[in-house]
């Protein structure tokens, strides 16, 4: 119902607002709602004659009114009233005189462009179509908060689909993403249906074919984001992709930075993950036999840079196993293709897969060389120096390929890879590195088990410690006893104590007491001038070695300022507590037991791999509580044996009998080691009498198998086991770490932290929607040098800023000496609203707990496309 009294008046100040007009007033009024019917028109007109405001009402007499207003009353004010809409301007008899007069509306949609100053008449038709959005406060309250006075109608839909999809910002991309995850069928998607309801369907198509060039006669959510996958995958390989060609969006670009957006989401790219799986596995679609049929076709060099589906990693996967099972010896281009998926998208879920199969090609390349590096160990000694040089390699590989293999749940796509690195390396490399070590030992060794020029476990306090000790009287030294902890595992923990720790870092090795275990390994390893052997109990200087009470008088007796205790005991307390314990101890002994704790039980054996990733943590936890809170700068790791271990059930052909030996002799023994007091040759054996390092009351002999071999004995495991002398049990590290300030590191040149990368672009212009950007890591990645994680991509401000490029993830972990190998190339897409102006190149450190996010000073390149389309190249 129309207020006559507030119509009249709204007329009225239009009338009066005599600003830029001459004294003479036309106001045109096209009510097409006709608001003023049914007598509306009849109560305003008296209003307005009081105020010499003439009424003229327009139907189809356009010559008349144009005579009356031009010629006949050329000094009257004039209403001019029409009960219809606006005609078109080729159809309107009267623009001429509406372009020097005024309007005035009392439609529906006019208090929508007063509330939102609205000026001009270009938006009509369309508010008037779209006015029920405004009939919303929940609606119009978010839609103000973005709306800005230069919009014209595209803008406008953007900003009415930002409110409906709950996106954050005008921007298409984000707005579909959030409209994709609602739902990705129409009827299962709220935010949908209110586009549908408040008449906005066809806007949202033609946004699409805007912004992704996605033009379908029958348009629906799961064909656009089909359609962005697949234009992807035609983007990134050289899959034909013929059946689907009518998906494939024009705007190729756009469609890369909204999958890459979407897929590098934290929390949204779940949702694409999902939606991935079930559009390969549609079976309406085919589209999962029709890209594996296409990718049988290829080579993964052709697909390396693809990531909508997972299909792509899983085809490299098999690629790679086909190979290796073939014998293929392509080994560093398998090693290339891993390195490029680290980067990718779905490489997490893969990341256990590709690891083993890296180590599982490492350790194959490892095995190309191995006769001629074993063959150039002449004597034990050089035998020694090349296991610590490269030769723990393959025990290492074996090591983490497993770890990785038993991490991974999807295994059996490394069934046959599993068995050939098992027979790589027990029945190949173990084989013959043990047999040619054997040779060695009965050519070097006498009788007595001693290593000349070598360190020797039961000479560690002198050598390593007590030297410490006496240099002052303040210097303190903190002794990590790992149990167990082979070499190859120390130098891991090595490399990555150089990588995270303040200091520098020394890995010498010792050889082990014989037999190679706990008893005797830990004895040694205790101050004393000679050790015992009594009733099978190990005595330093007349005290008994095992358990911690006992040990720790031992050590007070050397040292009376040290203490001796357990690492769940030092781990378990604070660092404040342990400042105020151990405030003037000068050595720490302590015990740590994971490694060995796992392998000697034959129900968990299988689980020591594992457990070695544990030991490494606990002791670097250990070494970080001891030097960070400044108890101590000076910490030495070492163990009191290492192992050999196997994941196959050994055969019997393996197993030596022990019934040769007099069994009421035997003093100790294992499945490695017989100790005794016999004096007997037995085959496949090694003899050695070790009265040189435990003194006895008779003659003690040290009977160990040759190679790999074990007694046939009762209980525990055959898998994991020590006590023999191969290098895996017998070559003990001594890891030496000096906590060092940062600026102790500098005075000394010593770089720490991440590897530097700079951009070697020769120019800072950019022709072209696609352009490369040349990447140089300036260093190599070495102890204390980490490698750097970045995401680069082009932003609109030198400072915060939108990106307006893609962004790609890049590694930079290369350790070669060269820097023409520590080049890369990243290639980066412009998005399609760039103009031709200044842009800034950001690298931004990946790590979400790096301080400075920019890793170099953002780059300015300048932007100048003569001519914009998406087939540049």
């Amino acid at each position: 119902m129309l207020n006559a009294e507030k119509t009249a008046q709204a007329i009225l100040k239009k009338f009066n607002d005599t600003e830029g007009y001459s004294d003479r007033r036309i106001i045109f009024w096209y009510d097409k709602d006709e608001t003023a019917a049914d007598g509306g028109l009849e109560e305003i007109e008296p209003i307005l004659e009081e105020n010499n405001i003439q009424v003229h009402r327009l139907e189809q007499n356009f010559f008349e009114t144009k005579k009356l207003i031009e010629e006949d009353k050329t000094d009257t004010h004039f209403l001019i009233y029409s009960s219809r809409g606006e005609p078109q301007p080729d159809k309107n008899w009267l623009l001429d005189i509406q372009l020097y007069s005024e309007r005035f509306e009392n439609s529906r949609i006019s208090d929508i462009k007063s509330e939102f100053g609205i000026e001009g008449y270009d938006l009509d038709n369309f508010l008037e179509e779209h006015y029920k959005f405004f009939e919303s406060k929940a609606r119009v309250e978010p839609f103000r908060k973005f709306y800005d006075p230069k919009w014209r109608q595209d803008e406008m839909v953007l900003g009415f689909l930002t409110v409906l999809t709950g996106s954050d910002t005008i921007d298409f991309k984000d707005i579909v993403r959030k409209l994709f995850l609602k739902s990705l069928y129409e009827t299962e998607n709220p935010a949908w249906a209110e586009i549908q309801r408040l008449n906005l369907e066809d806007d949202f198509w033609e946004l699409a074919g805007k912004y992704f060039g996605f033009i379908q006669s029958d348009p629906t959510l799961r064909k656009l984001f089909l359609s962005i996958l697949l234009t992807h995958i035609k983007r990134n390989t050289s899959l034909p992709l013929k059946k689907y060609k009518n998906y494939i969006n024009s705007m190729s670009n756009e469609c890369e930075i909204f999958i890459r957006t979407w897929m590098d989401h934290s929390k949204d790219g779940t949702y694409f993950d999902q939606y991935s799986r079930e559009t390969f596995e549609d079976s309406q679609l085919k589209l999962e036999k029709y890209l594996k049929q296409e990718i049988k076709e290829t080579e993964p060099c052709d697909y390396l840079d693809a990531e909508a589906f997972d299909v792509f990693d899983r085809a490299i996967i098999r690629q790679i196993v086909d190979s290796l099972c073939n014998d293929l010896e392509e080994y560093e281009k398998y090693l290339d293709w891993i390195f490029q998926r680290k980067s990718k998208h779905w490489y997490p879920q893969f990341q256990h897969i590709y690891s083993a199969l890296e180590y599982a090609i490492k350790l194959h390349r490892f095995a190309k060389g191995f006769e001629k590096t074993l063959a150039s160990c002449k004597d034990v000694r050089g035998f020694i120096a090349r296991y610590e040089k490269d030769l723990y390699q393959m025990d290492y590989y074996y090591r983490k390929f497993y770890f990785h293999y038993d991490l991974d749940n999807k295994t059996d796509v490394l069934s046959k890879i599993r068995e050939r690195v098992e027979n790589l390396y027990n029945n190949n490399l173990i084989d013959k590195m043990l047999g040619h070590w054997s040779e060695l030992i009965d050519t070097d060794v006498g009788d007595y088990w001693k290593v000349e020029l070598a360190d020797r476990q039961d000479e560690f306090y002198k050598l390593y410690v007590q030297n410490t000790i006496q240099k002052n009287d303040k210097d303190k030294i903190a002794v990590i006893i790992s149990d167990a902890m082979r070499y190859e595992v120390a130098v891991e923990l090595q490399e990555r104590l150089n990588k995270s720790s303040q200091g520098t870092m020394e890995l010498k090795t010792m050889v082990g007491s014989l037999p190679s275990y706990t008893k005797l390994g830990m004895a040694s390893l205790l101050p004393h001038d000679s050790l015992q052997l009594k009733d099978n109990h190990y005595l330093a200087d007349g005290i008994s070695t095992e358990g911690t009470p006992n040990r720790a008088k031992i050590v007070d007796k050397a040292t009376p300022d040290s203490v001796t205790l357990t690492s769940d005991e030092l781990l378990s307390l604070t660092q404040k507590e342990a400042l105020k314990k151990f405030k003037n101890i000068r050595i720490f002994y302590i015990y740590h037991n994971v490694i060995d704790s796992t392998g000697d039980k034959e129900s968990s054996e299988d689980k020591v791999f594992k457990e070695t990733e544990t030991a490494i943590q606990e002791v670097h936890q250990m070494i970080s509580k001891l030097t960070t809170s400044q108890l101590l700068n000076n910490v030495i790791v070492t163990a009191d044996h290492g192992f050999i271990y196997r994941r196959d059930d050994l055969e019997s052909v393996y197993k030596l009998d022990k019934a040769t030996f007099d069994k009421d002799r035997i003093i100790d023994s294992k499945k490695r080691f017989i100790l005794t007091t016999e004096d007997i040759d037995v085959m496949n054996t090694h003899k050695f009498k070790i009265n040189n390092l435990v003194e006895a009351e008779k003659d003690l002999y040290a009977y160990v198998p040759v190679a790999d071999l074990r007694f046939r004995m009762q209980g525990g495991g055959l898998k994991f086991v020590h006590g023999g002398l191969a290098p895996q049990e017998i070559i003990i590290p001594v890891l030496k770490y000096s906590y060092k300030k940062s600026a102790e590191l500098e005075r000394k040149g010593i770089k720490k932290g991440k590897v530097g990368v700079t951009v070697t672009n020769p120019g800072r212009r950019i022709t072209s929607n696609s352009f490369s950007v040349n990447l140089l890591q300036t260093e190599k990645v070495s102890d204390k040098l980490k490698p750097l994680k970045v995401r680069i991509a082009l932003w609109d401000s030198e400072f915060d800023g939108e990106k307006v490029s893609d962004e790609k993830t890049v590694i930079l972990e290369r350790s070669s000496e060269e820097p023409t190998e520590r080049q890369q190339k990243v290639i980066l897409t412009l998005g399609n609203n760039v103009e031709n102006k200044t842009y800034y190149l950001k690298l931004i450190d990946d790590d979400p707990t790096a301080i400075n996010k920019n890793v170099i000073e953002p780059i300015p390149f300048e932007v100048d496309l003569l001519l914009k389309d998406d087939f540049d190249f």
